[in-house]
């Protein structure tokens, strides 16, 4: 448990089902004069960190807070990846579609610890809620028959390189947390948008994979372990990309959504 002594001028908010808001003090702070042990000691514990009200971090700014982390994801365009709508977009990302659950890392071979994201700008309402999966609270609450099953399964999922990621790679449904051993959930729901991704299930044995893919996709959705987060501009989130799944709702066309994201191992 994070000892609340170490913020005594920032406002904890908690979220529900899981995740807090560090409000910035007044007269805003710089983000990174906050403590890097102190943010990561509260992702540990929550999941989801939103950083609010704080200076923005222009330009260069951004990555350089996130190298405090740790090493940063390359990919060929850089480290800072732009999610904002492109209308000749290749790969659903650059939409405003709804984005399925999944995990960062997942084509690249190697999973960040981190994902963090700076919000530029947001529109009040219409859509683009951020949601996350706690997959330890999902595999809590699963009736132990259930997870008996689940560890027999395997995944292989296929994709074209459109964008910066693709092929295609197998992973075990549930697997073990690399900094801790505990058992967590692996698992992106299919893409029947811009960019396809494809799913083949081995180990169902006594369900139809169109009905197992219904029942996690509820069970994702789940208010016990689905938090979504609402943006507003100036927002900077730190996640759990080990422990949790992530997506997006759809967002009306029109609303101003511009988030900038950087992975960190």
């Amino acid at each position: 448990m994070m000892d609340r002594k170490r913020l005594p001028d920032l406002g904890l908010t908690q979220l529900s089902p899981f995740g807090v808001i560090l409000n910035a003090p007044e007269p805003a702070r710089d983000l990174p004069t906050l403590d890097i042990d102190l943010l990561t000691g509260l992702v540990d514990e929550h999941r989801v960190v939103i950083l609010r009200g704080f200076d923005a971090l222009p330009g260069d700014q951004f990555p350089d807070f996130c190298r405090r982390f740790g090493e940063l994801q390359e990919w060929d365009f850089g480290v800072v990846n732009e999610l904002r709508v492109n209308p000749q977009a290749e790969n659903y990302l650059y939409t405003n579609h709804a984005v399925p659950f999944h995990w960062d890392g997942a084509f690249a071979g190697r999973v960040p610890r981190y994902i963090i994201f700076d919000c530029d700008a947001a529109s009040a309402g219409g859509g683009g809620e951020t949601l996350f999966c706690d997959t330890l609270r999902l595999l809590a609450a699963a009736p132990p028959g259930f997870l008996k099953k689940w560890r027999e399964i395997g995944i292989t999922y296929t994709t074209d390189k459109v964008v910066h990621y693709g092929g295609t790679f197998t992973s075990p449904l549930i697997t073990r947390h690399p900094a801790n051993d505990s058992e967590i959930l692996r698992f992106a729901e299919p893409v029947t948008d811009l960019n396809p991704v494809q799913l083949e299930i081995d180990g169902l044995f006594d369900v139809s994979q169109a009905d197992f893919l219904a029942d996690m996709h509820q069970r994702l959705h789940d208010d016990a372990f689905c938090y979504r987060h609402t943006w507003r501009t100036g927002d900077v989130m730190i996640a759990d990309n080990y422990v949790l799944l992530h997506g997006r709702r759809e967002f009306d066309p029109g609303v101003e959504r511009r988030i900038r994201r950087v992975n960190v191992f």
